[in-house]
């Protein structure tokens, strides 16, 4: 184990008395109280970024190489859960994708098709590594965590593309992959979530086969940026910032190119209905936590089945900070607990 991983250990299993005390006064955003573990890895983060060196990120690569600090502060994955790397053959190309399987699998098991945070632009399929394992035990289902191409080396809306390319696949391979082809669902954390949320819209649309359920962790369902709202009040939260949200947006849609695209704003597709019973978890310390509290809410108003948790005291990026926070990971296993009920589980 690191050393930094020995810290964030002892941090996540000190006392609350003394976690507040290193964490400083409580920060309170909208009626909120940010989880004291969190907040003491925010300020650390801050005191970094005010360094006299510090420089912020300048190029695609810099982000990336920043977001990728996160891995080594994952969780393990769940005992017994047993990985597999795969490939996924497009038209042309071939995308990444790991199979999580359960400790007891089956030969005709549920199936979760997970996308990963980031943007669009950053992070990749094994990111989310140890909450893809909470969903193959959680679930006894077989996992397929999809490493989708990232922009801008390719042109939006190519990533829900390879989406759909991932869905066909497991479809037309369920059984040598082991899966019931009638229960898949689809899970994704933020531009995964966008991801999640547009194929749902899609594939009811082209008929067939549905999805059995989506998980949408702090998802990102809308372009628009504008002031008010999460977006003013958590313009500086940790760790996902107003500012990184634009930069996403410029990267994705430079020139506000696509901006409009309707893959892109699935919050305000006007025909919601008939779509696949939701979990959505929602943040209190995120910028986007308004929009997908909208999408949880525009759901329902359209007759389906939803199940929203918004975690107050939590971040955006939470399901990849249990090694920091015991809230975080309790609120990755409620999530994964909820789809499995989905699932027949």
């Amino acid at each position: 184990m690191s050393i930094q991983n020995l810290i964030l250990g002892i941090l996540r299993n000190s006392p609350q008395v003394l976690l507040r005390r290193l964490a400083g006064p409580a920060l309170e955003i909208d009626g909120n109280r940010l989880d004291a573990n969190i907040q003491i890895i925010a300020n650390m983060a801050a005191a970094e970024a005010a360094k006299p060196d510090s420089k912020p990120p300048a190029t695609v690569q810099e982000w990336r190489a920043g977001a990728d600090a996160f891995d080594p502060m994952g969780l393990p994955l769940r005992r017994g859960v047993r990985t597999q790397d795969i490939m996924i053959d497009g038209d042309g190309f071939a995308i990444k994708a790991r199979v999580y399987a359960p400790p007891k699998a089956s030969d005709a098991d549920p199936a979760i098709l997970f996308f990963h945070q980031g943007g669009l632009v950053v992070m990749h399929h094994l990111t989310d590594d140890h909450f893809c394992s909470v969903l193959a035990d959680e679930c006894s289902a077989k996992v397929i965590s999809v490493d989708y191409r990232l922009c801008p080396e390719v042109a939006f809306p190519m990533p829900i593309e390879d989406g759909l390319l991932a869905w066909a696949h497991v479809q037309q391979n369920a059984e040598a992959l082991g899966i019931d082809p009638r229960r898949v669902a689809l899970a994704g954390d933020s531009a995964g979530g966008l991801i999640c949320a547009t194929m749902t819209q899609i594939l009811r649309d082209r008929g067939g086969l549905q999805p059995a359920a989506q998980l949408l962790a702090y998802p990102w369902v809308a372009t628009d940026l504008e002031s008010g709202g999460s977006m003013e009040s958590c313009k500086e939260c940790f760790p996902l910032s107003a500012a990184t949200m634009e930069f996403f947006n410029e990267t994705v849609f430079p020139g506000q190119k696509g901006l409009d695209h309707p893959y892109a704003n699935p919050l305000h597709n006007k025909d919601l209905q008939n779509l696949p019973p939701a979990i959505i978890g929602t943040a209190g310390f995120d910028p986007i936590r308004d929009q997908g509290n909208a999408y949880a809410d525009a759901l329902k108003a359209a007759g389906n089945q939803v199940k929203h948790y918004c975690f107050s005291e939590l971040s955006h990026s939470y399901l990849v900070l249990g090694r920091i926070s015991h809230a975080a990971e309790r609120a990755g296993v409620q999530m994964a607990q909820e789809l499995a009920r989905f699932l027949g589980r």
